[in-house]
């Protein structure tokens, strides 16, 4: 249930760019990428109908209702930086004050490494033995969303796994979005939010976020970041 409100949280911050209900279309791009075949248009739009965050709804019970048949949740945005966040909270819990916990592409820091900010490295989309930048972090989660985890390329175009909740397709504005937060769970779906927002409406967003702060490399390679990192963070190997 705590998933599910930050996720309807995110929504609404986001427009729509984050949808927790893009389940069936999950499916529909799972199924296209094992055959390396692009689903048709549509196919697409029948399950489109079923998307939409504003059809959930939640008693206080901590029951989770869908309004439509067919519809599903899929938590793949979200759920990994709620378990960046109980991970977290555990070994504070136990006393440790200096601590890195990382679930592959989902990382939160927790105090120092040997008196010194952690070096976070962010990877670069395009060649993935690079690193793109190099940023210093305490006590911050850090959540990449990229074009470059999973991917098919169909008739020299490639179809990635982050696609709009409007229209159903890959989303084309950006190769990575990096997100910068107090928390994981904000993280993550933030950094899909901003993905599928593109550069300026995700850039935008983070800017009227307190404590947000982004790395976005949109589709031409082009770097933006938040002004607050500006004296953390090291371009190049």
């Amino acid at each position: 249930m705590e998933v599910i409100k930050k996720a309807q949280e995110i929504s609404e911050l986001s427009e729509g760019g984050f949808d927790i209900t893009v389940g069936p279309l999950t499916e529909l791009w799972r199924k296209a990428r094992e055959k390396k075949i692009p689903p048709s248009i549509e196919e697409v739009k029948e399950k489109l109908g079923l998307v939409n965050f504003k059809n959930i709804e939640t008693d206080q019970e901590g029951k989770v209702f869908l309004k439509k048949k067919g519809m599903a949740i899929d938590l793949g945005g979200i759920a990994k930086g709620y378990a960046v966040d109980r991970v977290f909270d555990v070994l504070r819990s136990l006393g440790y004050k200096n601590f890195i916990v990382n679930a592959g592409g989902d990382l939160r820091v927790g105090g120092l490494k040997n008196n010194q900010p952690w070096s976070i490295g962010i990877q670069n989309p395009r060649e993935s033995q690079k690193i793109l930048a190099r940023i210093s972090v305490s006590d911050t989660a850090v959540a990449t969303s990229g074009d470059y985890e999973r991917f098919f390329n169909y008739e020299g175009k490639r179809y990635h796994h982050i696609f709009s909740p409007k229209d159903g397709f890959p989303t084309e504005g950006c190769q990575s979005v990096t997100i910068f937060s107090k928390d994981g769970m904000t993280a993550d779906a933030l950094a899909t939010a901003v993905f599928v927002l593109g550069r300026e409406k995700g850039y935008s967003l983070c800017q009227k976020l307190e404590g947000v702060d982004c790395i976005i490399v949109d589709k031409e390679g082009k770097i933006i970041f938040s002004p607050a990192l500006k004296d953390r963070i090291s371009f190049g190997p």
